[in-house]
């Protein structure tokens, strides 16, 4: 895999091609649903974009026609998932994983040992484009639980270099802080939500670690994120891109100039609310990606509601690897206001994170969209006036919403001592939720 980097572009799109004709002929041979679906298009030789599109909720509600081997089915690997030891391999031979996701659907991923292998191999692939290798002392902060494929790729990934803490965002921050104190890693990866919290720490002199690069996953990456890590440890932030269904899809290069996708291992589409394919350089309505290695559980133009732009030009680093230059966040995650002057206008929740993490004193956040404007929730470090902090997000919002062309009615700011993050594995991040 690392000697297809070498390769010339077309050399890479003619093997991805040879793999997703392997591929298709493979599901719709072992899958009855692809048998019932698209076995007569693939054998008319119809091109992918003609194939219909796979949503999660049409995944859960087929998996067990989807999945390629008769002893499995949904029932089973739930019932593996709720078990003891979910991180155990059914069977012996299938890693099995779970998420929620955005949409609050829960999605089932398995994978079989060759499919696993590819997604490991990516993840070491892509972290050696910035330098991390088996000697490095990095690790990661993420979920708790075996049933996050973040769990389990750290696992992976843990085996093989200097022995460091199993820490997670679930723990207490102090006992976070002693441990990294102690490590002092040279690369730290986490969501971005959690780099705000490790800043606080640095910035209040509890933190004292120098890592050279913070590698960042799971969440819609901002700049003010990027900014806290150059300010506070001088550190560069390299994002990278991992879907539970599919795996390690994308990665950030030294370049931070988008993400380079794993096009030996998918093919990626993205296209506009009528799933038409937009040009490189505009934003799509989401992002299909066929599965290449995945033989148990096949996926053909998977949707992801990520809302994605694909870079024009070619990366400076030289990989033929093509890139996303931008995820503005999940389709979900968009919020609708009234309009100056009329009808309705919809924002990105993404476009008001720097309005919270701006305000001093902002711990976590979460909006909820009402009828007639917004909700926001917030918990405070300790020694700050909560009336005041509250006063301030408030002002900020207005102004955000204010340039993007929106005139809430209400605007209501909640400050809370926490708040509680769902699930055993759940990440602190923004939450987009629909109030009654």
């Amino acid at each position: 895999m690392e000697d297809r980097l070498g390769w010339p572009r077309q050399e890479l799109l003619a093997y991805q091609e040879r793999k997703l004709a392997s591929a298709l002929q493979h599901a719709v041979g072992s899958s009855p649903y692809y048998r019932d679906t698209i076995a007569a298009l693939v054998a008319s030789g119809a091109a992918l974009e003609e194939l219909p599109i796979l949503t999660k909720h049409a995944l859960m509600q087929n998996f067990d026609r989807v999945v390629t081997d008769a002893r499995l089915d949904r029932a089973l690997l739930e019932h593996h998932l709720e078990g003891e030891d979910p991180g155990a391999l059914l069977f012996g031979e299938f890693r099995v994983a779970a998420t929620g996701g955005t949409t609050g659907e829960k999605g089932i991923a398995i994978f079989d040992d060759r499919a696993w292998l590819e997604a490991i191999a990516n993840t070491l692939r892509f972290q050696k484009i910035v330098g991390i290798d088996e000697k490095t002392r990095s690790m990661g902060i993420f979920a708790s639980s075996a049933i996050h494929i973040s769990s389990r790729i750290g696992a992976e990934v843990r085996a093989i270099r200097p022995p460091a803490p199993r820490l997670n965002v679930l723990m207490p921050i102090e006992d976070i802080v002693a441990q990294l104190n102690l490590y002092s890693p040279e690369v730290v990866s986490t969501y971005p939500s959690f780099v705000r919290v490790l800043g606080n720490e640095q910035r209040a002199g509890r933190l004292s670690i120098k890592p050279r690069l913070i590698r960042t996953s799971a969440e819609t990456l901002s700049q003010d994120v990027r900014d806290i890590a150059a300010e506070v440890w001088g550190a560069t932030v390299a994002n990278s891109y991992t879907c539970t269904e599919v795996g390690a899809m994308g990665h950030e290069c030294e370049m931070a100039d988008g993400l380079h996708l794993a096009e030996d291992s998918f093919v990626f589409e993205v296209v506009d609310i009528n799933n038409k394919p937009v040009p490189n350089g505009t934003a799509g309505a989401r992002l299909l990606v066929t599965t290449l290695t995945n033989r148990i559980l096949p996926l053909v133009r998977y949707e992801i509601s990520d809302i994605v732009t694909l870079a024009t030009e070619p990366c400076r680093c030289g990989l033929p690897l093509w890139r996303i230059s931008s995820i503005e966040g999940r389709r979900e995650e968009m919020l609708q206001f009234s309009r100056k002057g009329g009808g309705i206008v919809e924002v990105h929740a993404h476009r008001l994170r720097s309005s919270l993490t701006r305000t001093g004193g902002v711990r976590q956040f979460q909006f909820s969209q009402l009828p007639d404007g917004l909700e926001i929730t917030i918990s405070l470090f300790a020694d700050f006036d909560h009336r005041m902090v509250a006063q301030s997000v408030e002002d900020s919002l207005r102004e955000t919403l204010a340039n993007a062309g929106a005139e809430p009615r209400r605007i209501v700011v909640r400050a809370v001592q926490s708040i509680e993050r769902n699930g055993p594995g759940a990440k602190e991040r923004l939450v987009v939720a629909r109030a009654p």
